[in-house]
């Protein structure tokens, strides 16, 4: 006996898709909300990795304003760093390094666009530059501006800075008619007669050995009642023939005085001069230079350089200088034991 079953027939395939409500609402969406929805049933929404591109960062940070410490990352991968700079923060909703945002505040800490930085104008893009500027701002030991030398250092010089390079100078007057025939020459009474006063520097409690070096070229002078050291300078004493003319410095303290052109005669004669004494002067004292200042006449004339004698390497050399002078270098300046 054979059973059999009978079914009813099938209906023919004619499924076209789901013609309900549902296709109307996707009709209706955009992608982009398609895709959110999608992603939520998904419950796998991540947000977008940040680029590792390099981030505007704002204008970048010169040398003068602080570029914002050395190159270095952006932070975290993804992060603004501090070379995201910029008015809003460096990264899509990351901060501008470990510890502040790229933008308006601090470029982050240092190393990443400097510790004390600010965020420079533009945004930092959505990822934080690998290695970007930290901003306009910047201290200086981050890359800012530099930090000013200390001026309060500067250069003390010597204690007899104000003797140094002093020129006694007594000029011809220039016309043939001044320059007489005995060897003489006319000169003004401004320069037949002059007193400069220098302060010595230096502490009022030290007295200095001074050593000079004196140069020039002058006529001669006899002293008395004084000590001749070397060939032409002579301590203390007074002039013995006032008609010629004498060139003296006075210190005030220790008290002394000495004149730089002595001779054992007069006569209408010149020699040049180049020799280094040391003398003492203490810190604070007046020392007062003169000319025919101790004795000697004042008489409107003094012999003239008529053989044109130059003094090597002192002004006017190579030129000749058209009357006298006696020029003070100093050598040194040190404290007298």
């Amino acid at each position: 006996m054979v059973l059999t079953h009978s079914l009813p027939p099938k209906r023919p395939s004619t499924y076209t898709g789901y013609t309900g409500r549902f296709p109307r609402l996707l009709a209706v969406l955009s992608p982009s909300m398609i895709a959110t929805l999608g992603c939520l049933a998904l419950g796998a929404c991540t947000p977008a990795a940040s680029s590792p591109g390099t981030g505007t960062g704002g204008a970048a940070g010169s040398l003068a304003a602080g570029s914002g410490g050395a190159p270095g990352s952006g932070g975290a991968p993804g992060s603004g760093g501090a070379g995201t700079g910029g008015a809003a923060s460096g990264g899509r909703g990351n901060t501008g390094g470990s510890t502040s945002t790229g933008g308006a505040a601090s470029g982050g800490s240092p190393g990443t666009g400097g510790g004390t930085g600010t965020g420079g104008a533009g945004t930092g893009g959505n990822g934080g530059g690998n290695t970007g500027s930290g901003g306009a701002g910047g201290g200086a030991k981050d890359g800012g501006a530099d930090a000013l030398p200390d001026a309060a250092g500067g250069s003390s010089g010597s204690p007899a800075a104000a003797l140094d390079k002093f020129r006694f100078e007594c000029p011809c007057k220039p016309a043939a008619a001044d320059h007489t025939s005995d060897g003489n020459c006319n000169v003004l009474p401004e320069t037949d007669r002059q007193t400069v006063v220098k302060t010595m520097g230096g502490d009022p409690g030290t007295v200095y050995d001074v050593t000079l070096r004196v140069r020039g070229l002058t006529e001669p002078n006899t002293y008395k009642s004084g000590t001749l050291q070397g060939q032409r300078f002579y301590i203390g004493g007074t002039t013995n023939t006032p008609g010629y003319t004498s060139y003296m410095m006075t210190v005030a303290d220790p008290a002394q005085h000495f004149f730089f052109n002595y001779n054992a005669t007069t006569g209408h004669t010149h020699f040049l001069l180049d020799y280094m004494v040391t003398v003492k002067i203490r810190g604070g004292s007046k020392v007062t230079f003169d000319v025919d200042g101790d004795g000697s006449m004042v008489d409107g004339h003094q012999v003239s350089n008529a053989d044109h004698l130059v003094v090597p390497d002192v002004p006017p050399a190579p030129n000749w200088y058209d009357g006298q002078f006696v020029q003070l270098d100093v050598v040194s300046a040190v404290a007298a034991p």
